[in-house]
């Protein structure tokens, strides 16, 4: 009896500590399949959080494509995306002038303003979010003709009989990689570094599941280039792992890459946390 009921004991002991772990295992495969799901939906969201810092006080033209191309000579083009981005592809004869640059440096709005004078400016990105944020702050600082080509590169792309307007690949809008084509994707509970980068619109306090880090807000996106080579001379010898939260801070992963690689650095990867409504001005700055 006695060698039954210790049998029987060490069975139930057995079950539970199975139980318990295939719970565990649960638990931990519903976080990856939720946050796998949340950068998903993030990438295939035709809005941005962009959309939620253009202001409402100063409006400007949405000029749609087919009157672009119909009088192309009459606009100065004026391409607010990053440099890859830029040397990917790019309307014929339009300057480069990201828009970090033109919110934080005035040298940089009086070149531009200096090399498009007499032309109508028509600001162009990727999806007009970050070229609306350029022209309303020429708009409200200087006037003068400012437009944006609505939907910007998207609108060229998804129409062939205007690809005649651009030059270089449509097809990819950054540099392939010949390591990874994407910056690596770190969970949570894979993190060691103490400190990470927050690349998103808003400064992250907490975290779930990473409480007591330290997050160092770059927002790249709204950031002049000499505030991001002030930020990138602050790093120290600790790995970097970059914070991002939406579709426009993920894809600034690769942008701080690319940044960190000119300077011998390197970005062991990213963090994708739950997105949230950014209430930031246009000339945020890194904190």
């Amino acid at each position: 009896m006695r060698g039954k009921r210790r049998l029987t004991t060490s069975g139930l002991l057995l079950a539970v500590t199975l139980l318990a772990a295939v719970g565990i295992a649960a638990y931990y495969y519903f976080i990856d399949i939720r946050e796998t799901w949340e950068l998903v939906r993030s990438e295939h969201r035709d809005t941005t959080e962009l959309g939620g810092v253009i202001g409402k006080e100063v409006t400007v033209e949405v000029v749609p494509l087919a009157a672009v191309a119909a009088a192309a000579d009459e606009y100065a083009f004026i391409d607010v995306r990053e440099k890859e981005e830029f040397a990917q592809g790019r309307i014929k004869g339009s300057r480069n002038y990201r828009l970090g640059d033109l919110l934080n440096e005035q040298s940089v709005r009086e070149e531009m303003l200096q090399q498009t004078a007499g032309s109508k400016r028509l600001f162009f990105c990727h999806d007009g979010k970050r070229s609306h944020l350029a022209a309303q702050a020429i708009l409200q600082e200087y006037g003068g003709v400012n437009m944006i080509l609505e939907k910007g590169l998207q609108q060229i792309r998804n129409n062939p009989q205007y690809q005649h307007l651009w030059e270089g690949s449509l097809k990819h809008v950054l540099p392939q990689d010949h390591r990874h084509d994407r910056t690596p994707w770190i969970k949570r509970r894979d993190v060691t570094v103490n400190t990470l980068i927050d690349l998103s619109l808003v400064k992250h306090d907490s975290v779930e599941r990473l409480e007591g880090r330290n997050f160092r807000h770059a927002p790249l996106v709204l950031m002049s280039s000499r505030q991001i080579d002030e930020f990138i001379s602050t790093l120290g010898d600790e790995p970097i792992v970059a914070l991002c939260d939406s579709k426009v801070s993920c894809f600034y992963t690769r942008i701080f890459r690319y940044r960190l690689e000119e300077r011998g650095l390197q970005l062991a990867g990213f963090v994708r946390v739950r997105e949230r409504t950014p209430k930031p001005s246009a000339a945020a700055t890194a904190q």
